[in-house]
């Protein structure tokens, strides 16, 4: 055995199980075994890490998020891809999906393929492991064109798109194969073919920025959507004679919902009757998060448009919200909070629930033997002490 580690914590939240006074051991990247630590050998010469009473839990997984650190993936540059990546590590957030906003179709492309130029460029680093850890890029998420121009939120009208399969193809291509998930509005002409070819080409589709009524969110689920974006924001309003994407999204236990729980997206009493109606396996938490992240208050641009940060809330300039400036480090602290669930319950919807989602359920998300040692230590408060990538330190 090779490059051994042994990580102790007071507890460990695998997430399905809660083990007391446990061990992770570590193998190169991966983890090799877990549980307590009267129970996992860890052998003569095995690097030993205690980390004494805090708590051990899998890193955390953004699957929405357009930048941080006073970066906007769009840049796709290498200085803003790791500026990104860096401070995620930071915050525990270990692997996410580098998302997109609407822009021109020529933007779009050139953005996409140098994300896909980072990806690789990040992996080849991995191998070598002679640089610092940081959060791990699993792909990219197109959030449009292909929206609804009356619920498009603070995305650009003039680069909506209708539905095209050869438009998504070009992305596609220039992705290198690190497509992972689309937005889309089902209810516009072409929109379910569209779905169709998304999912031949192995992504996971995503009802958002949708004025769909409860037929046609159902319509699109029954043509393999998974998931809806940032339920509540930028889609048709519940009402109780047309309940709409959100009536589809609360009973349909095929779909996921995305959830920005900073307080201000959904108010907490929306937060408890999501996470009633679809139950914690069913929710993802995503942070939406823009260049403001972990900058001070001020004006910030996203790709063509400029946002305003006042006392944390990131707005356009017609007041729309316009993403957030939260981390899934407080967003689980939040949802915590907001639903009246242990910690443990609701660490699902930022660990394995994403893994599950991309299907990377074996590899992210979870302590298990096999699983890339992705993993995060927490005080008693639930805050970040450090953060490990492929079992590496970062903080």
């Amino acid at each position: 055995m090779k490059n051994l580690k042994a990580v102790f914590g007071g507890k460990i939240y695998t997430p399905l199980q809660e083990i007391v006074s446990g061990v992770v051991l570590i193998e190169g990247a991966r983890i090799a075994r877990v549980g307590p630590k009267g129970k996992v050998k860890v052998p003569r010469g095995t690097e030993i890490v205690d980390h004494g009473e805090q708590i051990i839990v899998p890193g955390f997984i953004d699957l929405h998020i357009h930048g941080a650190a006073g970066h906007d993936l769009m840049e796709g540059t290498s200085q803003a891809v790791s500026s990104v990546a860096n401070f995620l590590a930071r915050q525990g957030t270990t692997s996410f999906v580098a998302t997109t906003v609407t822009a021109s179709p020529g933007d779009t492309l050139a953005a996409v393929r140098n994300l896909a130029e980072a990806i690789r460029a990040q992996q080849l680093v991995a191998q070598r492991g002679d640089q610092p850890p940081c959060s791990e890029i699993l792909g990219i998420h197109f959030e449009g064109p292909f929206l609804n121009a009356k619920r498009r939120g603070a995305q650009p009208a003039a680069h909506i798109q209708p539905p095209s399969v050869r438009l998504l193809r070009e992305f596609l291509d220039a992705a290198e194969g690190n497509g992972r998930i689309l937005a889309l509005a089902p209810e516009l002409e072409g929109a379910l073919a569209l779905l169709k070819y998304a999912r031949r080409r192995g992504l996971r589709v995503s009802i958002g920025h949708s004025d769909a009524t409860l037929e046609e969110a159902e319509r699109a689920l029954d043509a393999g959507a998974t998931q809806a974006t940032h339920v509540f924001n930028a889609m048709r309003p519940f009402n109780h004679r047309d309940p709409g994407i959100i009536g589809a999204v609360l009973t349909d236990e095929r779909a996921f919902a995305e959830l920005i729980c900073d307080g201000i997206h959904v108010h907490p009493g929306a937060v408890r009757l999501l996470a009633k109606s679809k139950g914690l396996d069913r929710v993802l938490l995503v942070s939406d998060g823009g260049p403001g992240a972990g900058m001070p208050d001020g004006n910030y641009r996203i790709h063509e448009f400029d946002v305003t940060i006042v006392g944390g809330v990131c707005r356009d300039q017609q007041g729309n919200l316009a993403g957030s400036t939260v981390t899934l480090e407080t967003e689980l602290r939040n949802l915590s909070r907001y639903t009246r669930q242990p910690y443990a319950k609701v660490l699902l919807c930022a660990t394995l629930n994403p893994a599950r989602q991309l299907g990377l359920e074996k590899r992210k998300g979870v302590i298990a033997p096999g699983a890339d040692a992705d993993l995060v230590t927490l005080d008693a408060e639930y805050r970040v002490v450090q953060t490990y990538v492929a079992g590496r330190p970062v903080l």
